[in-house]
């Protein structure tokens, strides 16, 4: 079996392998939902092929610059990971797993974001992150978010002319993905998590003294899905701006677009929106952020973190991708595997963390199940 990287001009057969494995008849391609992955250009991906020249397994690779302040991540984000059943049992995952992590090392990334938490990835040393609260608001709770909102809000849905406005709120996020409009609204047009629960993409906007102030998308309940469907949660995918026009547009989208709920997964740095929903009644389950990650480099993260992190807290250890060193509140320095660096570094609730210096701030991470989810 060769293993190797994905060539421009076969991503349409590895679309077409992964439709095979994971669509429904009644379900669009993969090559639509997922245009940073399938899309003709330079491929990050990597596939199995038989003798014959037949792709048979197939793991997606985007990479992605994650902007958090003044610091850029240089991430991957891998997904449709599938093997046609009459290849499975060979291994093949497990192989295009280990080609998938030497591309990223050599990419220079830090992190690999990974779609799935199998036994595929958690044996491999992909690890579970983050802090994400999981909120789930009724009508009633709409209804009270509406309440909290007060007057002078406009919301209707997004059109094209608001393009560069939502653009512009997007990118002025503190913690987000860097894109232009364009990729914005081939991700709007694709409408990945809405496809895959079998739901509708809305995109709304808040409008307030006369300008756009806030952006939220949403996987709702449309007029032409299966009844099968209409009992699930609608799901908040992506907002920005104004944090009470954003709760005020996912109140909205459950007024306009009837559910029992409307899921909404915050991450644990969005205080104010989290405050926003408690007080309306919403529910609460505390989680970790969507899927698991691989620590490509230590030091690729380190450095990449650098503008975030306080003094010489952490230090790498430069003969080594998987290992580095926390200088502690007594001043002593420990060694620390990658659990632990991923631990201290983006959990808030990490069990370490009272040996970090109190000027030491747990990093922040959006939700991976947005729009530029694959």
């Amino acid at each position: 079996m060769d293993i190797r990287k994905v060539l421009p001009h076969e991503l349409q057969e590895a679309a077409a392998l992964s439709d095979y494995v994971f669509r429904q008849p009644d379900q669009q391609s993969m090559g639509k939902i997922f245009p940073c992955l399938f899309s003709p250009g330079i491929s990050h991906s990597y596939a199995a092929f038989t003798a014959e020249g037949k792709m048979v397994s197939f793991m997606g690779m985007v990479p992605e610059i994650i902007r958090i302040g003044e610091a850029r991540l240089y991430t991957f984000s891998l997904g449709s990971v599938c093997t046609h059943p009459d290849y499975r049992g060979q291994n093949l995952a497990s192989r295009l797993l280990v080609e998938c992590k030497q591309h990223a090392k050599r990419s220079g990334a830090s992190l690999v974001f990974i779609s799935g938490s199998r036994s595929l990835y958690t044996r491999s040393e992909c690890r579970h992150f983050g802090r994400v609260e999981s909120a789930a608001i009724n009508q009633a709770a709409a209804a009270a978010i509406r309440s909290q909102a007060g007057g002078g809000w406009t919301v209707r849905s997004m059109v094209p002319e608001d393009t560069f406005a939502v653009s512009s709120l997007l990118s002025a996020a503190h913690v987000g993905y860097e894109q232009g409009p364009s990729q914005l609204l081939a991700l709007l047009g694709a409408g990945a998590i809405p496809d895959i629960y079998r739901l509708d993409l809305q995109a709304l906007v808040g409008i307030k003294d006369g300008k756009i102030q806030a952006f939220a998308v949403g996987a709702v309940h449309g007029e032409d899905r299966s009844t099968a469907a209409s009992s699930d949660p609608s799901r908040a995918v992506e907002w920005a701006g104004d944090v009470q026009g954003c709760a005020l547009q996912l109140a909205e989208m459950l007024g306009r677009f009837p559910a029992e709920q409307l899921i909404i997964p915050v991450p644990w740095q969005e205080t104010e929106l989290l405050g926003i929903l408690k007080v309306s009644g919403a529910d609460l389950t505390t989680g970790t952020n969507s899927g698991t990650v691989w620590l490509a480099s230590a030091p690729a993260l380190l450095s990449q973190c650098a503008p975030l992190l306080p003094g010489q807290t952490f230090r790498s250890n430069e003969e080594s991708d998987h290992a580095c060193y926390m200088t502690t509140t007594e001043g002593q320095e420990i060694k620390l595997d990658d659990a632990g660096l991923l631990s201290l570094l983006f959990d808030p609730e990490s069990p370490d963390k009272p040996l970090l210096p109190e000027k030491f701030a747990t990093i922040p991470l959006p939700y991976l199940s947005n729009l530029h989810f694959v």
